[in-house]
């Protein structure tokens, strides 16, 4: 198993949210001296707003020995003068996503703006950049950039909901993967459809409990836990932090281990200069131990590509909770689906099961956004987040006479380099690339748990398939199924099984 840690610093020129943005300039500074003082090799991303300034290029290139120079690219005022688009934004950087992110332009406009911004970047330091971001980008554009501009990785926001006005939910729950050509948040199933630029997940989600905030309340904007050293209940907690290093880098992954450390300088230095430097501290330390591989996002890229032609099989396992509640979770993802199993000390069932097809377009790959909100979907099975309401929690569950089933114990083995098996007590979970074999009592069944809202995507089954439908922010419409290999679907809606054995296929 590989461990690999970013350090990625993303840089604004400006920011219209505070009366005085003097501090942005100083925060990158200290991130930089942070890094050298420590021995730390470190990526700096770009907003164009910052490129144009002469004191950004200046103070990178003070470090250009020490760090790798990209672009972070959200949509300003001064990259659509350079493209020569009209720039409907209210200051020159504005956080509104009908003009902050790509989908707010059609698609030739989208080209250009990449154009603009990978050619400004050249005209300034003499090469095209190596790596670039965005908290989330349209499929035909990193295409576009990656066909042209060749660079080594590219990186996005971790799963959230409507944080910002931005969704991305139910990709790769954390580390790298080759995006599919109509939706940049799943991978490609099939060479044909790949884009072959190695992706990172960003910001270091909680593995237990991001997922979970705002439970009950999908439409709202979900709160945070991650790594970001600005949150006081994630990263800004040294006793979270030593958690996220144990679970994170300590249990077994199928393929690598990854985090993403840094924060942008809209923050300030002041609410994140302190508990940065405790992070990066013990990441040190656990390099110089040889545990963990401090890369810069190229290098990662460029590993990742050495090493995999397609999205490898990727496991986070969680087995203790810094919260001291119980709660234990199995992350599992390929090309063809992603699942958690989820524990929380009495009963074990699933909490996520996401799907994903190469024909599913994100929201508006091929039309301009004109609302305060933008997203990229996977299909689900089943969203413990988006499906609860209330006091259901959404799940696919083990159950006997209607009753889930209670077990404590929360055992993971890997199989191989592609698989993992999973005991609980009565009942086993074996996680397959392309399917998911369940084990339990002859009388058992996997019952589905949700909630009565508008968007539930189940239509009709019979006895070995069920049909779904998924409807996107856009208005679009997708079809999709789940067939089972072993077992049968109930009337009373549940997955029966056959000889204590349930196969799930998950190849859309």
């Amino acid at each position: 198993m590989k461990k690999y840690a970013n350090i990625i610093n993303f840089a604004r020129g400006c920011e219209p949210r505070a009366e005085d943005d003097s501090y942005l300039l100083p925060t990158l500074k200290n991130e930089l001296e942070l890094c050298g003082r420590l021995g730390l090799r470190s990526t700096v991303l770009l907003q164009y707003d910052a490129l144009v300034r002469e004191g950004y290029r200046d103070l990178c290139r003070q470090y250009e020995d020490e760090i790798e120079i990209g672009l972070w690219l959200e949509i300003v005022e001064p990259l659509c003068e350079k493209a020569g688009i009209r720039w409907n934004g209210r200051y020159e950087w504005d956080w509104k996503i009908d003009c902050n992110i790509t989908v707010a332009y059609t698609k030739e406009e989208r080209a250009r703006l990449a154009d603009a911004a990978f050619e400004g970047f050249r005209e300034y330091f003499g090469y095209y950049p190596g790596v670039a971001g965005c908290w989330i980008i349209d499929a035909f554009t990193l295409d576009y950039i990656n066909e042209k501009y060749k660079p080594d990785a590219f990186c996005v926001c971790r799963d959230q909901y409507g944080t910002d006005g931005m969704t991305l939910w139910g990709g790769v729950y954390n580390g790298g993967y080759y995006p599919s050509k109509k939706n940049m948040i799943v991978p490609a199933r099939e060479r044909k459809d790949q884009i072959d630029l190695p992706v990172f997940r960003m910001l270091g989600p909680d593995p237990l409990y991001q997922y979970d905030i705002g439970l009950g309340s999908p439409e709202e904007r979900q709160g945070v836990s991650t790594l970001e050293p600005v949150y006081p209940y994630g990263g800004g907690s040294e006793k979270w932090v030593d958690w996220y290093f144990r679970e994170n880098y300590g249990n077994p992954a199928l393929s690598h281990a990854y985090a993403q450390f840094g924060q942008e300088n809209s923050f300030g230095w002041d609410d994140i200069g302190g508990p940065l430097e405790m992070q990066l501290k013990k990441l040190r330390e656990k390099e110089k131990s040889g545990g963990i591989e401090v890369l810069t996002l190229g290098e990662t890229g460029r590993r990742f590509k050495a090493a995999y032609d397609e999205t490898p099989v990727n496991s986070l396992l969680t087995l203790t909770d810094w919260k001291g509640e119980g709660n234990k979770g199995l992350w599992y993802y390929s090309k063809y689906y992603r699942v958690n199993v989820y524990s929380d000390g009495k009963r074990v069932w699933i909490r996520d099961l996401q799907l994903y097809s190469d024909d599913f377009e994100q929201d508006h790959l091929n039309t301009v956004c004109k609302a305060n909100r933008c997203a990229a979907f996977a299909l689900p099975v089943i969203d413990g987040f988006r499906f609860s309401q209330g006091s259901v929690r959404a799940g696919l569950y083990p159950c006997i006479a209607g009753e889930v089933i209670k077990t404590a114990r929360f055992n993971a083995k890997e199989l191989d380099e592609r698989s993992i098996r999973l005991d609980c007590s009565e009942i086993g979970f074996t996680l397959l690339e392309d399917r998911i074999v369940v084990d339990m009592p002859a009388e058992a069944e996997l019952k589905f748990v949700y909630a009565d809202l508008p968007y539930i995507p189940y239509k009709s089954h019979d006895e070995k398939m069920l049909r779904l439908n998924f409807s996107g922010f856009d208005g679009r419409s997708f079809d999709y199924e789940l067939k089972l290999e072993k077992g049968s679907y109930t009337g009373s809606g549940s997955i029966k099984g056959e000889d204590g054995e349930a196969i799930l296929l998950l190849k859309v």
